[in-house]
């Protein structure tokens, strides 16, 4: 089987009807719902043991030349985004948005960075923009960073942005045509998007591959995974033309403690029937990115987008 374009699968979708507000910026699907069930459920557990400190990420750690500690190996992809951002030289007062901001945590670099742009960030989790909210203000960033919540595919915000920065966000979108035309709607011409997620790596996959994607697939609600191809030619649709593709996967540690129990335990977790509950869902596709990116038929991967001066 030849993976081109999206793997497919049956997710299981929460059906359950959200209770009480309704955010104006969020057209609920089961999609929707699914993911914002997983944030809500997972959030405080994935800061707890990403260790990433006050850096507040909840992405992956990436152990480049130089970096010694959890909080500089989380930090890291917000270093390279702010470097990219310099090395196109994004003015100091711009406006940067990003699509999938969790709890606000590359936003508040961002601002060490660009002590006078205008930044907004938006989740589809009640609790990661709770916490975002708290945290602005602690920083004191209330007036130069804006949390919505929302959902990035269907969200009109009224902004216009310089640079959107999407990490670890853009596979859980429903559809990767509505993610790209959303991204470039919010864009000015000739401004930049830059993505950092997983891709399925252009080879042939066999049956026990497909499963492990499929697992991915599952227990992260990652329903855009695709290969880097599939990804760029929706974007170009949109009028966004890729600029760069760098590797990430050489910088994250694979078989770590927690890994290695990870991958005994996802099998049982499976076999318990434990498979629909969000902390379980999430190891078992945890044990199955790990099989990927060490068989390297997954990449973690920094891809960086221009939109057209035309579109």
């Amino acid at each position: 089987m030849r993976v081109i374009g999206l793997v497919t699968c049956s997710m299981g979708l929460a059906q359950e009807h959200s209770r009480g507000f309704r955010c104006p910026l969020m057209h609920e699907t089961p999609a929707v719902r699914s993911v914002t069930r997983y944030y809500d459920s997972n959030t405080r557990r994935f800061l707890f043991v990403g260790g990433g400190g006050s850096i507040h990420g909840i992405h992956r750690q990436l152990w480049a030349p130089g970096v010694h500690t959890t909080s500089e190996a989380t930090d890291y992809i917000n270093r390279l985004v702010a470097a990219h951002l310099q090395e196109v030289r994004l003015e100091d007062d711009a406006t940067i948005l990003d699509m999938g901001c969790g709890v606000g945590g590359t936003l508040f670099r961002l601002a060490e960075f660009y002590p006078n742009a205008k930044l907004h960030g938006i989740t589809i989790s009640p609790k990661q923009s709770d916490i975002a909210k708290r945290l602005t203000i602690r920083k004191g960033l209330g007036q130069q960073c804006q949390i919505h919540l929302g959902d990035f595919e269907s969200a009109r915000l009224g902004v216009t942005a310089n640079a959107i920065v999407t990490i670890e966000a853009y596979t859980h979108a429903a559809a990767p045509h509505t993610f790209f035309a959303s991204a470039a709607e919010h864009l000015e011409p000739n401004s930049h998007l830059l993505l950092v997620d997983d891709f399925i790596e252009p080879q042939e996959l066999d049956a026990r591959q497909c499963s492990i994607v499929t697992d991915l697939q599952v227990g992260w609600h990652l329903t855009a995974l695709s290969s880097v191809e599939s990804c760029v030619r929706t974007a170009e649709e949109a009028g966004l033309v890729l600029t760069s593709n760098t590797d990430l996967t050489p910088l994250i540690q694979l078989g770590r403690p927690r890994d290695r129990a990870i991958g005994l335990l996802g099998p049982v977790f499976r076999t318990l029937g434990l498979a629909h509950v969000p902390f379980f869902a999430n190891m078992i596709g945890g044990r199955a990115l790990q099989i990927g990116l060490r068989e390297k038929f997954l990449a973690y991967r920094f891809l960086a987008f221009q939109k057209s001066a035309l579109a």
